[in-house]
């Protein structure tokens, strides 16, 4: 989807202005390098998905500009009818003319930009795994209320127990539950769950059959305790049946939960990798905290652990796994940030060396930072967190952006370039496609199909503005040529 919205312009350009392809193929050539250069800032990327993207991108725009340069010219009829846009582009071109916004009045956009960053300078980024979730925050926040109802465990939040067997990390995690059962006394925690609840150690279950009395000594018992009831112990027979059986029956192992429930909670939570095993006991959160601010003091959690005494081989670690999910994706956001600055270095030095010139080069490079800073500024504005998506929403800014900023670059260093009018109408309705495809994005009630929407739709208009403002109204008409 990404990808339609640029490599389209190039079908565009070429329909529009058929008959001087020629000429205007150095031009879109320069403006795929630029997206090319941008998109091989994401390689080096250590997250797999940013690096995949950039080699997805490169290789869909590269094909389609070598289908738009070799392919499609030789598909078209000798005669090309296409609708007249000489009207449009004269239209635009006049509209220009009447425009006498003082160039030095653009240098108010990035102080203005600079204001509102500051103003709104708390976390402008949010490093926050959850904001790459297709889930809305409302059904997030539903979500979350229902497991707190329900009392279910918050996966976010682990005690593990490890060690060399199956017996040993059972009879660590029962000497866990103590201290568990305390925090949950003091509030810390609602409440955890542990695979010891549905398998008890071997060590457990011999100690609870011994903590039953014999038969006889059960039965005297329970004589002495009905002493002057109407209840005879007679009646109590089945009991006392029960209680011997109990007493004497084998040892439960994962074997006799075969086909059960309970299998499936003791598989869920007692893991083994062949050499290790592994007690997973989920926390849940506190119901007194607010959902939207879910959390557990994971400190009182792990000095509370980390005394006790587990044995030999056996060791207990408090995972606050949404914490470390979180603290990598800001490693990777950080990460991407600098390769999008190396990227947009990459793009100047791509720039002098084919324009051979720093006036031009400054010329092309000015309108995509000024369209990238308004629109992080308006978003910013608006309440919204920034996430990876709308970095590469930046990138898709730049990408198209480049096109609009370099032909408006070579009709005011080459007035005799060509069709003002036949320029100006291709890249209005380029620009038009790809403001409509991301457009439709923005209103998606996906995020992060929104926050390419809402980041590209914007940036890819301000651009094609921006270029033409600082490309001027000087160009004087050349002759038209037709479609």
């Amino acid at each position: 989807m990404t990808l339609i919205g640029e490599s389209v312009d190039y079908s565009i350009y070429l329909f529009i202005q058929s008959q001087r392809t020629a000429t205007l193929w150095p031009t879109i050539r320069l403006g795929v390098l630029t997206s090319i250069v941008g998109f091989m800032s994401l390689l080096p990327s250590g997250f797999p998905g940013l690096a995949q993207l950039g080699l997805f991108s490169i290789s869909g725009l590269v094909a389609a500009a070598l289908v738009t340069r070799y392919v499609l010219p030789n598909l078209m009829p000798p005669k090309l009818n296409i609708g007249d846009v000489t009207p449009l582009g004269t239209a635009v071109a006049a509209g220009l003319q009447r425009v006498k916004t003082p160039r030095a009045l653009l240098l108010v956009i990035p102080v203005l930009a600079a204001i509102v960053l500051y103003t709104h300078r708390g976390p402008v980024w949010n490093h926050e795994l959850s904001a790459l979730s297709p889930v809305s925050k409302s059904d997030q926040a539903l979500d979350a209320m229902l497991r707190s109802d329900i009392g279910a465990p918050d996966v976010s939040y682990l005690v593990v127990v490890s060690g060399p067997s199956q017996e040993a990390v059972l009879h660590a995690a029962e000497s866990v539950d103590p201290a568990l059962d305390a925090l949950v006394e003091q509030k810390v925690i609602s409440g955890f769950e542990s695979p010891a609840r549905y398998l008890p150690s071997l060590e457990a279950q011999r100690a609870r059959q011994g903590s039953l009395p014999p038969g006889t000594e059960l039965k005297s018992n329970l004589i002495t305790a009905l002493d002057g009831l109407p209840l005879q112990v007679d009646r109590l027979d089945p009991f006392l049946h029960d209680v011997e059986a109990a007493r004497n029956q084998p040892l439960l192992t994962r074997k006799e939960l075969e086909g059960t429930s309970l299998a499936t909670g003791v598989d869920a939570l007692l893991l083994s990798d062949g050499t290790q095993w592994s007690a997973l006991l989920p926390l849940r959160v506190p119901t007194t905290v607010a959902i939207d601010t879910v959390s557990i003091d994971i400190g009182r959690v792990h000095s509370a652990v980390s005394k006790l005494a587990l044995g030999e081989g056996v060791e207990a670690v408090v995972l606050d796994v949404k914490g470390e999910v979180d603290r990598l994706y800001s490693s990777y956001l950080s990460e991407v940030l600098r390769l999008s600055l190396a990227g947009f270095a990459g793009i100047v030095v791509l720039l002098v060396i084919f324009l051979r010139s720093p006036a031009r080069t400054a010329r092309v490079v000015t309108p995509l930072a000024l369209a990238v800073l308004t629109v992080t500024a308006g978003l910013v504005l608006l309440g919204q967190q920034l996430t990876i998506l709308h970095l590469i929403g930046m990138l898709l800014i730049v990408a198209v952006g480049s096109n609009y900023a370099l032909f408006f670059d070579r009709r005011s260093n080459d007035p005799h370039a060509g069709s003002v009018p036949l320029t100006l109408a291709s890249l209005v309705i380029a620009n038009a496609a790809t403001v409509l495809g991301f457009g439709v994005l923005g209103f998606s009630s996906v995020p992060v199909l929104s926050a390419l929407g809402s980041t590209v739709a914007p940036g890819a208009f301000l651009a094609l503005v921006f270029s033409a403002l600082l490309a001027g109204s000087g160009p004087r008409e050349s002759t038209p040529v037709a479609a």
